[in-house]
């Protein structure tokens, strides 16, 4: 698994990760990156969630991508931030290919079919918590600020032909056709979700 970075992955992501046997958003995140060479070259990038604001820094190189996510002491909510870290191994790769049974989750956040990220684990370790998941992370079809989360809006409309079937000149007939919509929109990640990596301590 894994389609070799020919391009530099920078932009806002928006993704999800597993915890407790579901899915979670995680809001947008900017990522920018110095290339090395080809396909390899340093991340740097920000953020903020509902555990406070972060830094992150680490290197790709093909389909690799390492960054360690460092929370700011003082920032958000003083019960998570530990000024702690989180590290993240992931891989470039069609999400849909790989996590074909996740299609209906990535849809739900605003992932589109066939849309290349980042799949991968993620790490906690601090003296209240450890724990580790997988988790995903992908740019959206529409730009995302930064700290609110993608999901998708599904509209139908229904409309109603009334025809002559059998060509005597009464309409007698009628055929319901139902169209259905699906349209990008974003929200604020609010503090009264549950935080990325890792639980709520006591």
């Amino acid at each position: 698994m894994g389609t070799p970075v020919v391009w530099s992955p920078a932009g806002n992501y928006v993704g999800i990760y597993w915890q407790y046997g579901r899915a979670h958003p995680i809001p947008a995140q900017a990522m920018g990156c110095t290339p090395k060479e080809d396909t390899a070259g340093i991340v740097v990038g920000n953020g903020f969630d509902d555990v406070g604001t972060f830094n992150m820094v680490g290197t790709y190189k093909l389909a690799k991508l390492k960054l360690t996510k460092q929370y700011v002491p003082g920032t958000g909510d003083p019960r998570e931030n530990l000024g702690h870290a989180v590290e993240l191994r992931l891989t470039c790769c069609d999400l849909f290919a790989a996590l074909p049974s996740r299609a209906a989750e990535f849809q739900s956040w605003g992932c589109p079919p066939g849309n290349v990220g980042f799949y991968g684990t993620w790490h906690v370790r601090t003296r209240k918590y450890k724990g580790d998941g997988e988790m995903c992370l992908w740019l959206p079809p529409v730009p995302v600020v930064i700290g609110y989360v993608i999901t998708q809006t599904m509209t139908s409309t229904t409309q109603a032909v009334s025809y002559d079937s059998n060509g005597d000149g009464v309409v007698d007939a009628s055929q319901t056709t139902q169209t259905f919509t699906i349209t990008p929109t974003q929200a604020q990640y609010g503090i009264q979700l549950q935080n990325p990596f890792g639980p709520k301590f006591a």
